[in-house]
């Protein structure tokens, strides 16, 4: 008879600054469900410095995220785990509309008062770039700049 395999995939919940690391690939939800994310400020997530086969899914899990200038949550691409460097490419889809982001940018944001629950940005990278396919519900809700 036929065999099941199951696959888990690595999991966690971030809610505050972080610098990545491979041990980190996955799934990673920002924020609490049910919860409005970041009441007073936002927070930013480091990718790794590039690595052949590195994988990230991030999922907004808070229903919203508070209407303050400071509460957005960036993910950033460096160079080295710690500075930005424009080196992500990618696609972005929000409120329907389709968007190549073809000219190396550095960071993801999850928009304040835009961004609801399930919109996501999921990347993964070749060694030496960041490959993004970015989803968001509304216009202006997550964006690759």
């Amino acid at each position: 008879e036929g065999q099941t395999t199951i696959h888990n995939t690595r999991t966690q919940n971030l809610n505050a600054a972080q610098n990545l690391t491979a041990a980190d690939c996955g799934n990673i939800l920002l924020g609490v469900v049910g919860t409005e994310q970041a009441a007073g400020t936002g927070f930013n997530l480091n990718l790794p410095a590039p690595a052949r086969g590195l994988h990230y899914r991030f999922t907004l899990a808070a229903p919203t995220i508070e209407n303050n200038s400071n509460a957005a949550i960036t993910i950033t691409a460096t160079s080295d785990g710690s500075s930005a460097a424009n080196i992500a490419v990618g696609s972005v889809t929000v409120n329907g509309a389709p968007t190549n982001v073809t000219t190396v940018k550095d960071i993801v944001t999850f928009v304040h008062n835009a961004a609801t629950a399930g919109d996501y940005a999921e990347c993964f990278c070749d060694g030496t770039n960041w490959f993004f396919t970015i989803v968001g519900d509304a216009a202006g809700s997550v964006t690759l700049a």
